[in-house]
């Protein structure tokens, strides 16, 4: 019931937030208008609710941690991605990057500020779901302390989640106007560390053949997702993380098969030959370590 309600009430509301966009030029008119179609959309759903009591803990767990978020986090999103855009300095590239950095930290700080309850939105966590979803035990001490746009409504946790969904949106927003400033990167370099900073660009300065040989032997010994992932998906994934186009992979591995004057798993020897190596090294400079590990 409430679930059909609200797909309904939402499948009105975002064309209308379109709308206000082709409508409305200034950036200040055109935040109040869809802040206030937002917060009547969530007067119009909590009065359905008060029409409408929970029929059991099930329910108003779905409400306040699915169905609520949903509609509160377009408010503090609007405000927010105004309020961002309203400081963009206006002068030159390197400015416009520190401020996206500042944001993009601030952002990881509010994060980090709320890491129980960040990690448990993150994880989907169920055994807290009483606590956090239904309105039984406001006083509970792992409550959360909320900022708030009105109209408040939820549980602190929900509104809490609304702020997470809304800071993530924006976080992309942040991370795809860096993009456009820096050109296409690696999405190595599209990481943001705990501390909101970019991560140090890592990129791929062995042969691409090498990463190919690597990424086979990760993918035929399932090494990701319990082996349920596809080559051409892993061959994706890796590739843009390090900024290296992998090609397709049956033609990396017919390249590795055909090869006449070295080993067929050349790069796969050579770390295998590095590894023993330092084994050795280490063992020659604590014979102990080489005595414990040979059982003597």
């Amino acid at each position: 019931m409430y679930n059909k309600f609200s797909e309904n009430l939402m499948d009105g509301l975002c064309p209308l937030l379109e709308s206000f966009v082709l409508k409305e030029s200034k950036p200040d008119l055109l935040v109040r208008a869809q802040t206030a179609a937002i917060a009547d959309a969530l007067n119009t759903l909590s009065d359905f609710v008060l029409e409408n009591p929970f029929v059991d803990n099930l329910s108003e767990i779905n409400y306040y941690k699915f169905i609520y978020p949903q509609f509160k986090s377009l408010l503090v999103y609007y405000t927010e991605h105004y309020n961002f855009l309203s400081a963009v300095p206006n002068m030159g590239m390197k400015a416009k990057k520190r401020y996206f950095l500042i944001k993009l930290k601030a952002i990881a700080d509010f994060f980090e500020q709320n890491r129980l309850h960040y990690d448990y939105f993150r994880l989907d966590g169920g055994m807290l779901d009483e606590v956090f979803y239904t309105l039984g035990d406001p006083g509970n001490v792992l409550q959360p302390v909320v900022m708030g746009y009105d109209p408040f409504l939820g549980t602190r946790m929900s509104e809490m989640v609304s702020w997470f969904i809304a800071y993530e949106r924006l976080r992309n927003e942040i991370l795809a106007l860096l993009h456009t400033l820096s050109g296409k990167l690696p999405v190595s370099h599209t990481v943001v560390d705990p501390s909101g900073g970019l991560q140090h660009e890592i990129r791929w300065t062995g042969g691409d053949i090498h990463l190919i040989e690597l990424v086979h032997g990760i993918h035929l010994t399932g090494q990701v997702n319990d082996g349920q992932i596809g080559i051409v998906e892993l061959f994706k994934v890796v590739g843009d993380f390090f900024g290296v186009n992998l090609r397709v992979p049956k033609r990396g591995f017919d390249d590795l098969k055909a090869r006449k004057t070295m080993s067929k798993t050349a790069f796969l020897d050579m770390m295998k030959v590095a590894v023993l190596k330092k084994m050795d090294e280490d063992d020659a400079y604590d014979p102990r370590r080489a005595a414990r590990r040979n059982g003597f």
